[in-house]
């Protein structure tokens, strides 16, 4: 399966990173079937209770990410971007336990890209290990993995 061979190959850190098609949406597909109106989120830590306005009225909009899942983003300064994921059909939260940001010489801004269709989530922003960049997670349903990093 091409999702295992190139998490595989990004954990042992041979990853060819040339071919960008692997870190494409595409190769991370995911089924857009969700019909409905999604749960209500159920927030339960302390930080899911303080950004409440942001992740109801997100999570109210319906799915936006793998599938059947809604992600909530919101500023948490300049530049900077926290977000949560929102299971639709049971309202889980599911808490990232990071927030994007950079800036830099290049004027880099934080960002969050996704797909309805696919569980790959792209994060430009600071990377803990290597700074400002951009970083390539694939969403297993429950759990952010990261498979790549560029600088």
């Amino acid at each position: 399966m091409l999702i295992a061979s190139v998490s595989t190959a990004a954990q042992r850190g041979d990853l060819n990173v040339s071919n960008n098609d692997l870190l494409s949406f595409g190769h991370y597909p995911a089924v857009a079937d969700f019909k409905g109106i999604p749960d209500e989120p159920l927030l339960v830590t302390h930080r899911e209770r303080n950004y409440r306005t942001q992740i109801r009225e997100q999570a109210r909009t319906g799915p936006n990410f793998a599938g059947h899942f809604t992600l909530a983003k919101w500023g948490c300064g300049s530049p900077c971007l926290a977000f949560v994921i929102i299971n639709a059909k049971t309202g889980t939260v599911y808490d990232p336990g990071f927030s994007v940001a950079c800036a830099n010489e290049n004027g880099m801004d934080a960002s969050v890209d996704y797909k309805l269709t696919s569980r790959l989530l792209i994060t430009t922003g600071f990377s803990e290990k290597a700074g400002c960049g951009t970083d390539f997670y694939e969403w297993d349903g429950k759990r952010l993995h990261r498979i790549h990093f560029g600088p």
